[in-house]
C-alpha cells in the first residue's frame, strides 16, 4: 500500500503579493485624487545596512506644502515581511478613569507587526480609516480653504442676525 505524503504547505501561498511601498505609494495616490488635489501624500524611503524604512506624510498644498506623518514601516532588507507599522493611530484613547500599562514583553502600543501582505493592508487600513486619522485629514483641508478663502461670504453677503431687536 503506497503512502500518501501530504502537502504541508500553507493554502494562502500567493504568487501576486505586493511590497509594502507599493501598497503605500498606491494609497497615497489614491488621497490625491479623493480629495482633488487638496492634500498630497507622499511616500520618503530611508534605507541603512540591514533596514528599510518607509514614512508615509499627509501634505498639505495650501499650507505652504506643510507635511504630517501618519505613519512608518519598516521591515529588513532582504525580507518585506515582517514589516512593522508604527503609527499613533494605534495607541488607545484612554478613558477618563483608565490607565494604560504596558508589559516589557509586549511590542510598543503604537506598532503592529504584519507577517504577510493581508495583514500589512489591514494595518493601514487601520491607520488610514482611525479617527486620529481622519481628523488630522479634515484640519489639514480646513485649515487650507481657509487660507485660501474658500467657504467665506463674499463682501456683498449680508449676514442677517436671529436676535431681534
Amino acid at each position: 500500500m503506497p503512502t500518501t505524503i501530504p502537502d504541508l504547505w500553507p493554502d494562502d501561498i500567493r504568487v501576486d503579493v505586493l511590497t509594502p511601498l507599493v501598497i503605500l505609494r498606491t494609497q497615497a495616490g489614491l488621497l490625491s485624487n479623493k480629495t482633488q488635489g487638496t492634500l498630497l501624500a507622499q511616500v520618503m524611503t530611508t534605507t541603512t545596512d540591514e533596514w528599510v524604512q518607509y514614512q508615509l506624510d499627509l501634505i498639505a498644498p495650501a499650507l505652504d506644502s506643510y507635511r504630517v506623518s501618519i505613519l512608518t514601516a519598516r521591515h529588513h532588507l532582504a525580507e518585506v515581511y515582517p514589516v512593522t507599522v508604527t503609527a499613533q493611530a494605534f495607541v488607545p484613547k484612554p478613558g477618563p478613569f483608565s490607565i494604560l500599562v504596558q508589559g516589557s514583553e509586549e511590542p510598543p502600543l503604537d506598532q503592529r507587526v504584519a507577517a504577510t501582505q493581508e495583514e500589512f493592508i489591514a494595518s493601514v487600513r487601520g491607520v488610514l480609516q482611525s479617527p486620529t486619522t481622519r481628523s488630522r485629514i479634515q484640519s489639514l483641508i480646513a485649515r487650507g480653504n481657509e487660507n485660501l478663502g474658500i467657504g467665506y461670504p463674499s463682501t456683498n453677503t449680508t449676514v442677517k442676525s436671529e436676535v431681534e431687536e
